[in-house]
């Protein structure tokens, strides 16, 4: 009885045994199925992702034609009105004032004044704006009027830093200054300048940090009146170099350079009638490039990355009647690209090119592709981008709006 008994749990355990590995055998098999549904469905999920990201590709890097209107603003008689950017949107101002508009096209603060030839110049949190043969000047940040300050002399050119330092050019009837100032309009140094001997100061411009300054002046040699270059510097080094902190000078031949430009806080670009010179100077100035130009330069734009010059087309086999070349700080040509149209104004703002003209605006990108083209149904007195994706403020001859640029026909 007991070797039954025995063989009976033998057999009962081996069929519990043949029992668990079928159970085993069907769970893997099942669980075999269930892998390979998941790495369908894996697959699947991945080529739709990728699908919608080719999709989403292929419109961004489509042109843009159209566009709607997100909501209206409140900057009107636009064509009567000056306009810079500041941070991520821009301060409108005129005789009478001035307003800061954020990226919604919304005022932030409004600053009225007197002034009969306003001129801006924005670096930073800081703006300042002179009245150009007057005496005032009025330096702003994000949260309004800093300072109201009123000068000896007429100001002929003004230059502010990032941390609201500015430099003005004043004229008097015998002599000129370059003088500069802190952001409450206290005195920090004075250059005084005479035809006959340093020249006449053309332009100015201050270094982000205020202690560098870049000018170009005329002066006499003999009966010719030839142009000049002036780098000074505020800072420690150059207060230990010597009493009017002038680290270096160039005599130029042959060109006019009515305008400077610090592009950032150590690289300069003179802009000459018929080439460009860029400088380095992060104490002292030394030439990097100069690029001589064969043509008339109709338009000027910078950055702190490229210069760009509009000049003549010259390819017969075009239309397009201007060219637009662009080059790096190092002074190499990277882009170069033909504008069909006959523009008004032209902006390069962070990567951006932008051109308006009547009622025509056009958008491109610093490799030269065209983002935006579109001929809307009033003029356009300028373009502003507001820091968020595809919307800018359009500015027209009376009102303006926050768009967003769309592809396809836009609904009146």
């Amino acid at each position: 009885m007991e070797k039954v008994h025995i063989m009976r749990k033998f057999t009962m355990i081996k069929g519990v045994e043949e029992t668990a590995q079928v159970e085993k055998a069907t769970l893997m098999e099942q669980w075999k199925k269930n892998r390979l549904a998941i790495a369908r469905g894996v697959v699947a999920v991945f080529v739709l992702v990728l699908v919608v990201l080719v999709i989403r590709a292929f419109i961004s890097l489509g042109t843009y034609n159209s566009y709607e209107v997100v909501e209206e603003t409140g900057v009107q008689n636009s064509s009567m009105i000056d306009y810079i950017n500041y941070k991520d949107s821009l301060l409108k101002y005129s005789k009478d004032g001035a307003t800061y508009v954020n990226e919604k096209g919304e005022a932030v603060w409004n600053e009225t004044f007197a002034m009969k030839m306003p001129k801006a110049d924005a670096c930073g949190e800081y703006i300042a704006i002179a009245d150009l043969n007057g005496n005032d000047v009025y330096v702003f940040n994000a949260e309004g009027k800093v300072s109201s300050t009123t000068l000896p002399h007429k100001v002929c050119d003004i230059a502010v830093a990032s941390q609201g330092t500015f430099a003005v050019i004043l004229e008097s009837e015998k002599e000129n200054f370059i003088n500069l100032y802190d952001k409450n309009g206290d005195p920090i140094s004075e250059i005084q300048t005479t035809i006959d001997k340093s020249g006449y100061p053309m332009d100015i411009d201050l270094s982000d940090d205020g202690e560098k300054l870049f000018s170009s002046y005329l002066y006499l040699d003999g009966v010719a009146v030839k142009n000049g270059l002036a780098a000074y510097n505020f800072g420690p080094v150059g207060q230990s170099e010597n009493a009017d902190r002038m680290m270096g000078g160039y005599q130029l031949e042959g060109t006019i350079v009515p305008k400077v430009e610090f592009l950032d806080n150590n690289t300069i670009c003179a802009f000459g009638d018929n080439q460009f010179i860029i400088y380095a100077m992060r104490q002292k100035p030394s030439e990097k490039a100069k690029i001589v130009l064969e043509k008339e330069v109709r338009s000027v734009i910078y950055n702190e990355e490229c210069i760009g010059v509009v000049v003549p087309n010259d390819n017969e086999k075009s239309e397009a009647p201007y060219c637009l070349e662009l080059y790096n700080t190092n002074g190499r040509r990277i882009m170069s690209k033909e504008i069909d149209f006959d523009y008004e104004k032209i902006r390069l703002i962070n990567d951006e090119i932008i051109f308006t003209g009547g009622t025509e605006s056009r958008i491109y990108t610093i490799s030269g592709k065209l983002k935006f083209a579109h001929v809307f149904s009033k003029n356009v007195v300028d373009l502003i981008p507001t820091g968020f994706s595809r919307r800018y403020i359009a500015l027209y001859d009376s009102g303006s709006e926050v768009i967003k640029l769309t592809h396809g026909k836009k609904k009146d």
